[in-house]
């Protein structure tokens, strides 16, 4: 933090600028109130007061410091450029940007500026020009290690997967203990074809022997009470407790989970964003503590302060996770689900939940440093209030079939565009819907690819991203969706179904490669999973002679939500608890954690 200008109350100034310097936030935080409460008319103490409540994670505060000192400092870059980084944890990335270009245009060399910019470009889904500013702000700062894992992002948003994997090599290269910048490298390579699973594996090792083989000598001796059947503390790390896919595919067994009399629940949101959502999931917990802004030792500490017997990871290797906070190991029991569809890598985390067609038992074991926790079929989960009515199937009107794909375009490979375009060749009438591509980027190379592999730009619609309601409307185009690879679709897929679009997938070897197939079989679909892309081919192309009973599929999907067939099974919430007990025994018993299958009788 800089001082403009000469000022009053000099010595005051001095001693703030020095507690900045020492990091001593709380005593800066109260010595910038004591400046303004002298000099209200005088910026330096807001943006001063500013700094210390967004570096302590109080952004809604600090969003009205910022405010108030750029209206007194409306010349001073540094405060643009941090009322945009402010603006931007808030998901106002449009303010944002406008922020950060008047900070840009009174200091034009300003790298944390644009740094600062491609993200809140990246957060409009704009990442061509991301990469722009991120390029610039490399030719400011050569060693700018943040700007290079964003860069990443931005490559990575765009296809351009192998020059994502150097700009995160490099950031790590540079800061080896940047986890940021692994995580988001072991979730690129996860969807890599180039990297198998055993080289995967092989750099979540190299992830734990950073970030936590130095912590394991001070894990702490638990203090928590053997009691196997006491009511357990269990403790929840998202930063997806908010207006988000995870939050809509947990949020139905938190409030279960909530209504037990044997669990208290506790909430450790990393996100600044609490919204209407955060606040529905919010009474289900016993706390909720926000730890935007803490660092790893101090939500480590609160975790065990608070005595959780059973910590929940919701993030795994992607945004706002805080897995070097289990690396401490805080808590004596510790698993990871949902958020990413791997392993963590680290031994402090003992469990992952799943399921028997997600992973079934045997198969992806060795891919885990956790021990497998194979639930009851739960339900899948979909977003009801925001789908319009499923249609009858298109082709029936249109004479052929449509194709679609709402996935990531980093996931649409020159492999998986070869195979889609041989199952489009050997239907010369079909057509394809891609959806979900980024606003500034331009659809030449990805149409060029297909017309490689012989099929024409004319029989391909591209569809920027767009809000929820309207992507499921898209749906309303759509005969069948086709699966990427070897990362397959999540949530995608389930979104897909639930608008009566089934997803022909292909089974991968990995973990995330296996997540189409689990939610197809969850719901009474596995004629649509291919074991290679000859089965894939000879699948699709079948379906064009046999609308009727595409169309009975279309028009049963939205039903199968209802009654998916582990409705039959003790599953989904009631199966969580009871997976939650069957560790906690174990942790009693002081045996070390092991693959569990829980059923009614666990």
């Amino acid at each position: 933090m800089s001082q403009s200008s000469s000022a009053p109350e000099a010595a005051l100034v001095d001693s703030l600028l020095a507690l900045f310097a020492q990091g001593r936030l709380n005593e800066a935080g109260v010595l910038a109130r004591q400046l303004i409460a002298t000099c209200p008319h005088w910026g330096f103490g807001f943006k001063a007061l500013a700094i210390t409540l967004q570096v302590q994670g109080d952004v809604n505060a600090a969003l009205a410091a910022t405010l108030e000192a750029a209206r007194l400092l409306p010349d001073d870059a540094e405060v643009h450029n941090n009322l945009g980084l402010v603006l931007s944890s808030l998901n106002r990335s449009v303010e944002a940007e406008a922020a950060l270009r008047r900070a840009l245009a009174l200091s034009s060399d300003y790298a944390e500026a644009h740094n600062n910019l491609a993200i809140a470009l990246l957060e409009q889904d704009r990442p061509a020009a991301a990469t722009a500013s991120l390029r610039r702000a490399l030719e400011l700062k050569p060693d700018y290690v943040k700007a290079r894992n964003k860069l990443g992002l931005a490559l990575q948003a765009q296809g351009r997967m192998g020059e994502a994997v150097l700009a995160y090599r490099a950031s790590l290269a540079l800061h080896p203990l940047y986890a940021e910048a692994h995580s988001n490298l072991l979730l690129c390579l996860s969807q890599l074809e180039s990297v198998d699973a055993a080289a995967l594996t092989a750099e979540q090792q190299r992830y734990a022997d950073c970030f936590e083989a130095p912590l394991r000598p001070h894990w702490p001796a638990h203090p928590n009470g053997r009691d196997p059947e006491r009511v357990l503390r269990i403790g929840v790390v998202s930063g997806d407790l908010r207006e988000h896919p995870v939050a809509a595919l947990v949020e139905p067994v938190l409030a279960a989970l909530a209504s037990s009399a044997r669990l208290t629940l506790h909430a450790y949101s990393n996100h600044a964003v609490h919204d209407q959502v955060s606040a529905r999931l919010r009474q289900h917990f016993a706390g909720w503590t926000p730890v935007v802004g803490w660092d790893d030792a101090a939500v480590a500490a609160r975790i065990a302060a608070d005595a959780i017997d059973v910590l929940i990871d919701l993030s795994g290797h992607t945004a706002h996770n805080r897995l070097p906070v289990f690396a401490r190991k805080p808590a004596p029991v510790q698993a990871s689900s949902i958020g990413y569809p791997g392993s963590t890598g680290l031994a402090a985390i003992d469990y992952y939940l799943t399921d028997p067609y997600m992973l079934p038992p045997g198969q992806f074991d060795q891919q885990f440093s956790e021990a497998l926790v194979h639930l009851p079929l739960a339900r899948p989960r979909a977003p009801a209030a925001l789908a319009p009515p499923v249609n009858r199937l298109p082709a029936i009107d249109n004479g052929y079939l449509t194709f679609g794909s709402f996935n990531r375009p980093g996931k649409l490979s020159r492999t998986v565009v070869a195979l889609w375009s041989q199952l489009l060749r050997a239907l010369p009438t079909a057509r394809m819907l891609i959806g979900a591509m980024p606003a500034d980027l331009s659809h030449d190379e990805l149409a060029s690819l297909f017309a490689l592999n012989g099929v024409a730009r004319q029989r391909l619609d591209f569809v920027p991203r767009t809000d929820m309601a309207a992507y499921l409307a898209l749906h309303r185009r759509v005969d069948v969706c086709l699966d990427s690879f070897p990362c397959t679709g999540g949530t995608t897929t389930l979104h897909a179904l639930y608008m009566g679009v089934p997803t022909l997938t292909l089974a991968g070897a990995s973990a995330a490669g296996h997540q189409g197939v689990g939610i197809l079989r969850h719901l009474g679909l596995p004629r649509f999973v291919a074991a290679d892309g000859g089965e894939f081919v000879a699948i699709g192309a079948a379906l064009a002679h046999d609308l009727d009973a595409l169309a009975a599929i279309r028009a049963s999907l939205r039903g199968r939500f209802a009654g998916a067939p582990g409705d039959a099974v003790d599953g989904g919430p009631h199966g969580v608890e009871l997976a939650l007990r069957a560790m906690w025994r174990r942790w009693c018993e002081g045996l070390p954690p092991a693959p569990l299958r829980i059923g009614p009788a666990t």
